[in-house]
């Protein structure tokens, strides 16, 4: 059985295909279009490239597909070529598919966190999903509660705020103190960095604005229109550029504090509920790394699955995995080894090869005997590289196929990878890469963290050793590298440990700011070119730059 899930919103568009149980390949529709977030694409978006893109990575045609699933809170136009063929499911539960079906547990809780999902009406008024949770098992998935927000605007537009929304309140902050994407949306991953450099300052303000009522978050339009007002006042009453900062890095602070104690209590709720001792989480709440790992600090719950995929990017292989469970009538079974993420095409020694003929004149390139320690040479010297490898990973965070690495042991390293190549805010941070059965030796925790979505501590006497990827509060947000999952990346910091004695290497995601990451070697290639990267690394081969006359 082969099915077709077609996922987003009004935004993060994708697709993805799953036969008799098996991922077999994923991507986002930004990817394809490198437009961030595939929002904003007006008649572009009917196109649906990522249908086709998963379809030609598997070898099979769309007569080959016998069902096509897409969650009901997706703008219609990304499923109009599929329209005759499309079978419906609520956002929320796509997330929970998305989660679950992926993780290692044969039973779990299932929490979904975000901004606003599949609409309902109630008492002739319009609602949305905000958090949902259930109870998952080999019989399929079961509501064990969820919460509706109101629509708080009349106009009833596809980005217009719900209440009762945490990832509403957590992105309405990120607008007010200025983190926008290209497009217009929030940018809560920056709020995120900023959060340890502010102060408690605002936190008890902020807990204000919305309320916890029997395990459940509520916050009102009263309150939104409060909360935006509280951080408006505040910057304009701040006189100077850095006082402003001041403000902006303490409201960081406020909000993501107040996110942990929402999180903390629905988790504990939802383990009151169910008895479960096994977590799954998935909405864009869920990239929050930071709280993510205080759930298994201060919850019941024992093991924690989140899937790299947690925004909307992921609702596609969520529908997919839904459609292959529960309406094909499947009974889930976890598998025994880790979930890959990395689900894009492959691209042969002829993609490579015709990328760099494009380009012929400004490159040198060379195929190594010893790629691995030519690379790890080349990055003790304080190389920027970019490593373009295999099958692209799902997600918003570079897992190791396409990625920027660097030596962490450079002081420097970190604002140098900002200024130069990713040209972004000096405080946003950057995160390790550690051999799996090292991660003890630097880290203060040994639970497994292959997609980077959990931020323990680094250990005190290895946060000089490794101060590029320790943030200024000696935490750090973590990939632990499995070589059943990423050989090539685990060989080439088995090279590095050689070298230098340190089996951590510095990782960003291979792109610009306000970019997508790069998808193809023609991506990277133009990447490389654009930014100050020292040395790209395209399977096998070492790509130079030629200074030119």
């Amino acid at each position: 059985m082969r099915v077709l899930g077609l996922g987003g919103s009004h935004h993060d568009f994708c697709a993805a295909l799953v036969e008799n149980g098996e991922v077999r390949s994923a991507v986002e529709e930004e990817r394809l279009t490198r437009v961030k977030i595939a929002f904003g694409l007006g008649p572009r978006l009917q196109r649906c490239l990522a249908a086709d893109y998963v379809l030609s990575a598997a070898g099979v045609d769309l007569a080959d597909i016998d069902l096509v699933v897409a969650n009901d809170f997706i703008n219609p136009v990304y499923t109009l070529r599929h329209r005759d063929r499309v079978t419906w499911m609520g956002h929320h539960l796509a997330h929970a598919a998305s989660t679950f079906y992926t993780s290692p547990f044969e039973r779990a809780a299932v929490l979904v966190m975000d901004g606003r999902g599949s609409k309902v009406t109630r008492d002739g008024e319009p609602y949305g999903e905000t958090i949902t949770s259930y109870a998952s098992g080999p019989e399929g998935m079961t509501v064990v509660h969820g919460q509706q927000g109101r629509v708080t605007l009349t106009d009833q537009r596809s980005e217009d705020p719900y209440e009762d929304s945490v990832g509403w309140m957590y992105e309405a902050v990120s607008k007010a103190i200025g983190f926008f994407t290209s497009g217009g949306m929030g940018a809560p991953g920056k709020t995120m960095g900023l959060a340890p450099y502010g102060t408690p300052r605002y936190v008890e303000e902020l807990g204000t604005t919305y309320a916890l009522v029997d395990g459940e978050f509520r916050q009102s339009t009263t309150q939104q229109i409060a909360l935006r007002a509280m951080v408006e006042k505040e910057l304009r009453k701040a006189g100077t550029t850095a006082a402003r900062d001041e403000v902006r890095a303490d409201f960081a602070y406020a909000v993501q504090e107040h996110t942990e104690r929402i999180v903390l209590t629905l988790a504990r709720q939802l383990h009151e509920r169910t008895g479960l001792t096994d977590l799954c989480l998935a909405g864009g709440v869920a990239l929050n790394s930071v709280a993510n790992y205080k759930l298994l600090e201060q919850t019941p719950f024992e093991r924690i699955h989140i899937v790299p995929a947690a925004g909307d990017q992921g609702t596609g292989l969520g529908a997919a995995l839904y459609g292959y469970y529960t309406l094909g009538g499947h009974a889930w079974q976890p598998s025994a080894q880790p979930f890959s993420p990395y689900l894009g095409r492959e691209y042969g020694a002829a993609d490579l090869s015709a990328a760099l003929t494009e380009e012929a004149g400004r490159l040198s390139v060379e195929r190594p005997d010893d790629l691995y320690g030519r690379v790890a040479s080349e990055l003790a010297a304080g190389a920027i590289v970019g490593w373009f490898q295999g099958r692209s990973e799902i997600g918003p965070r570079a897992l190791g196929n396409r990625s920027i690495l660097a030596d962490p042991r450079a002081a420097d390293m970190k604002d140098r990878i900002n200024a130069k190549v990713k040209h972004r805010e000096p405080f946003r941070p950057f995160a390790p890469i550690v051999l799996a059965d090292r991660q003890k030796e630097y880290f203060t925790t040994d639970v497994p963290a292959p997609y980077m979505l959990l931020v323990p501590r680094v250990r005190e006497d290895k946060q000089r050793v490794i101060p590029a990827v320790t943030h200024v509060d000696g935490t750090a947000r973590l990939q632990t590298v499995l070589p059943q999952l990423n050989p090539r990346l685990a060989e080439l910091l088995t090279a590095f440990d050689r070298l230098t004695g340190v089996p951590v290497l510095l990782n960003t995601s291979f792109n610009d700011n306000e970019e997508p990451i790069v998808e193809t070697p023609r991506d990277a290639i133009r990447c490389f070119l654009n930014t100050e990267i020292d040395l790209l690394v395209l399977g096998d081969l070492v790509v130079r730059k030629v200074v030119q006359p």
